[in-house]
Formats: structure tokens, sequence, C-alpha cells
């Protein structure tokens, strides 16, 4: 079978990649409701702390390897268990220090705020490392483990929900139950995945030399991640901005829109990672000009209707929008402000998978909107609280599209 074969995205396969994501995200906000319902306002606080605060730590550790691995090992043909075996250890000894941490605040401190901490950022490290096999799979055209991953995570997460209503289980214990669950599908993850060049050993003189490798695989990694970081630093840039304000009561607020913002996001994010080894074949051909000119023709349209919903967006904070307490309000400024993003961010999913330069100047132009957000807002939550928050977002997709329409 070819490569363009194996990553062939029909109606069939995307419904059953789509599904297994969808039961995980409904079991993930139902084992939430479970756990309001089991816990204490103090254990359900301790929790929510924790998980808030490293859950970011999660899109660290796969974004930029996720989508380094389903642009580059697609392409490789001499280097694809090279370049596979690199990414695979991240999967296998990623979460080991993180895991020993929080098995010894369990065994010291078993029911501390700080053992609750380690066992969050153990949880966090190690689900990153779980996606990130996920993908490798799938780069390797091998999607069936997506659902049945997504799947099981899903169940024993709510599994894990019920077991904490019924038998008392408290914030340690339930994040230890979740950081079980994951190392064991971790390990079935790795199972089927090439170890590296000692897999084949007709493999460890071909293509470049290891050290070159590396060097490409760890320059995309951190490139390609730089767009998600970035991309989370600006939403906390302005809950941190808006805490220091006299809005301070509104983050709540903001929170609630962040939290539906984050579901829409998500889906665009999924779908452009089920499409980008098929998008990295393509621009590893003859194709990778027109890519770029679809690119730029996207970037240069988020610029027109950025701007247009900045004009009409600003108007309505000036007549009364500012300050306002109306998650409905603050509800219809968000959505209005997601295709704008949408074009955007499609942008640098196409340019991203163009090479070297486009890599770059993605990372530029992300980390250029990050200033702008958090200038404008600084001068615009001060006295338009969380919607002035939304507004200063709604800078991000006007900036990505002037900058890489510049660049192209």
């Amino acid at each position: 079978m070819t490569a363009a074969a194996s990553h062939s995205i029909g109606p069939r396969r995307l419904l059953t990649l789509l599904g297994g994501r969808a039961t995980f995200r409904l079991l993930l906000y139902g084992s939430a409701g479970v756990l309001v319902a089991a816990w204490s306002r103090e254990d359900f606080n301790a929790y929510a702390a924790a998980v808030g605060a490293v859950g970011w730590l999660c899109m660290v550790v796969q974004s930029g390897p996720e989508k380094a691995a389903l642009t580059l090992i697609p392409r490789a043909r001499r280097t694809r268990d090279h370049i596979t075996g690199m990414l695979r250890a991240v999967v296998a000894r990623g979460p080991l220090p993180f895991t020993a941490a929080a098995v010894a605040g369990l065994v010291l401190a078993p029911h501390s705020t700080v053992t609750i901490y380690l066992l969050a950022v153990a949880y966090y490290v190690s689900l990153g490392c779980g996606m990130l096999g996920v993908a490798l799979h799938r780069a390797l055209g091998r999607y069936t483990r997506d659902t049945a991953h997504f799947s099981l995570l899903g169940l024993g997460m709510i599994g894990m929900a019920g077991l904490a209503f019924t038998s008392h289980l408290r914030p340690a214990g339930y994040l230890a139950g979740l950081l079980v669950l994951v190392t064991v599908l971790n390990l079935a993850l790795l199972r089927g995945l090439p170890a590296g060049a000692r897999d084949r050993p007709e493999a460890r003189t071909a293509g470049p030399p290891r050290r070159t490798l590396r060097g490409i695989v760890a320059g995309t990694v951190m490139l390609m991640g730089a767009v998600d970081v970035m991309g989370n630093a600006m939403v906390g840039t302005l809950f941190v901005e808006l805490s220091l304000t006299s809005h301070a009561d509104q983050s709540g607020d903001f929170y609630m829109m962040i939290l539906v913002w984050g579901f829409a996001t998500s889906v665009i994010y999924t779908l452009q990672r089920i499409y980008q080894p098929r998008l990295a074949l393509r621009t590893g051909s003859s194709g990778a000009g027109q890519v770029r000119e679809l690119a730029r023709r996207v970037a240069l349209l988020s610029v027109w209707i950025g701007g247009a919903w900045l004009v009409v967006a600003g108007t309505a904070l000036a007549g009364g929008l500012a300050g306002t307490r109306s998650l409905v309000a603050l509800g219809a400024l968000l959505a209005s402000l997601l295709p704008v993003n949408a074009l955007a961010g499609f942008a640098v999913f196409l340019l991203e998978n163009t090479g070297k330069a486009g890599l770059r100047a993605c990372a530029k132009a992300v980390v250029m909107s990050w200033a702008v957000v958090a200038v404008l807002g600084a001068l615009v939550i001060p006295f338009a609280g969380a919607a002035g928050a939304v507004y200063a977002l709604g800078a991000q997709g006007f900036v990505l599209g002037t900058m890489l329409g510049r660049r192209m």
C-alpha cells in the first residue's frame, strides 16, 4: 500500500476518529460532574487548582512532537524508523521522572497539596505522551489505535470518577488511578512502534547521520510546538491582566467563555491533525507552491475579516458592552471571533508544513501576535473587563494573517 493510500481519509475513517475523540470529551466532562457530586468543596477546589495550574503541560509535551511526527514520518523512507524511534523514546521515558516523584509523594505524604500537584503533573505529562504515541501510529498509517486509545481513556476516566463517588476516593487517589490508567495505555501504544535503527539493521547506515537527523527532529518539534504553546500563553496572559484590574471578579465569566472556546478550537485542532499526514505528503512533492499560495490567500482573508471584527467589536465596547457581566453577550462576542481565528489557524496549518522557512515564519508570527494581544489587553481590560479580554484576543487572527501575508 502506498503512503497516500494508507493516509486516505474517507467518511468512515473520519467519523470513526471523531467518534473516539467525542467519546473521550463527553466522558471527560461527565467525570467532572461526578467529582463535583462525590467530593466536598474543599477537595474539589484542591483538585481543580492542581489540574488547572499544570494542565498546560499536556499541550507542551504533545503539540510539537505530534505535529513533527505527522509531518516528517509520512514523508520519510530510509529514516522513518530513526524518526519514529526518537519520538517513541519520548513516550517511553518522558513520564518516568515525574511518575517517580509522584510515587514518592504518595508514599511520604499521600494527601498533601504537594502530592496532589505532583500527581497532576505526572498525569498530564503521561497524557500528552500518550497522545504523541497515538500520533506516531497515525503517522505510520495505523488509525484504529487512535479510536481505541481515546475510547478506553474516556471509559477509564468515568470509571475512576464512579469509584471516587462510591468508595469516597479522594483527589490524590483519583489522580493516582488516572496515572495508572494512562501508563497502561501508553505501554500498549509502545508495542508495534520501532525503537529505532536497530529494529532494521540495514537502516543503520541509511540516510543522514543520526546526530543531524536528531537536530532536524528537535528543530521541527520546537518550531511546530511554538504555535500552540504561545496560543495557551496568550490566554493565560489575559487572565493575569484581568486579575490585576478592578474587574477581577469577572475572571469566572471569562473562564466559562474560554472553556467553550477551548472545545471549539480543539475540534479544529483535531481535524487539522487528522489531515496533516495527507498535507505533508502533498507539500513534500510538487504541490508545495500551491499550498503556499493558498496559505497566502487565507492569511490575507483573515486580515480583512479580522480588521473588520476589531472595528465592529470596538464600536460595541464603546457603545456600552464594556464591563458587561452578561454571559450571552460575552458568548456572542467570542463566537463571532471564531471564524477569524479559524482562518488564521488554517493559514498557519498550511504554511508550517511547507518546510523550514514556513515554520520560522509561523513561529515569528505567533510570538508577535502574543505581544500585540498582551499590549492590547493591558490597554483595554482595565475599563472593559472580560469583554476587553475577548476583544484583545481578537487581535490574534489579525496579526497572524498580517505577519504571514507579508512573509509569503
